[in-house]
């Protein structure tokens, strides 16, 4: 009798070592332990080595029918369900000691970086449309004397900008105001789901073009 085992995968798995098992990117269940826990040290693939020529990550893109042949080598009669994607990427990343001097150096060139251009970027917002301009016209509006020492509605605007962009972000500090990811992580998941989907799709053409020729 035939055991059943359910696999599920997920669209991107990184690994950091050029033998990766079965169980290395995907989650197994069956109901006999001692199979579930052979299945998963199957070797799906031996990656080729990273690091030389300087690069430090491969991806490579593998099936859910390359699972199904592996287990089918050690156990022939075994029903297999596929739970998760039917096409994935490996991401073989080779492991580094990043140099803290050198990462915090990285950091502040990024941090001074994205503030002079956040700062270019606000300063030619406010220039196009008029902002101080608009300032006159309100203290004037009330009455007030637009040379006065304290300006409430320059420091308003500036606090409430502020606000604005923390609120956005939900981040500030290292801290997230709530548990939703940032509009950049969102940005970001939707641009590796479009990478991985273009590999995925390049594979599948290129197999297509193989078996016609």
């Amino acid at each position: 009798m035939s055991e059943t085992v359910y696999i599920k995968t997920d669209k991107n798995i990184e690994v950091s070592k050029r033998m990766v098992l079965i169980g290395d990117v995907a989650d197994v269940y069956c109901n006999d332990k001692k199979m579930e826990n052979d299945i998963k040290h199957i070797c799906l693939i031996i990656l080729d080595e990273v690091g030389v020529n300087k690069i430090k990550k491969k991806r490579v893109c593998l099936s859910f029918m390359d699972i199904v042949k592996a287990v089918a080598k050690k156990y022939p009669d075994a029903d297999v369900n596929n739970l998760g994607e039917n096409d994935f990427i490996v991401d073989y990343i080779l492991e580094k000691k990043h140099s803290k001097f050198l990462q915090g150096l990285l950091i502040a060139f990024v941090a001074a970086f994205t503030f002079v251009g956040s700062m270019y970027a606000i300063m030619a917002y406010n220039n196009d449309v008029s902002t101080i301009e608009i300032f006159e016209k309100v203290y004037e509006i009330f009455g007030a004397d637009n040379a006065q020492q304290v300006k409430l509605l320059e420091i308003m605007y500036a606090v409430g900008l502020a606000l604005g962009i923390i609120i956005f972000y939900n981040h500030f500090a290292g801290v997230r105001l709530s548990g939703e990811p940032t509009p950049i992580e969102v940005e970001m998941d939707k641009y590796e789901k479009d990478v991985d989907d273009t590999l995925i799709d390049r594979k599948s053409k290129t197999e297509q073009k193989g078996k016609k020729a």
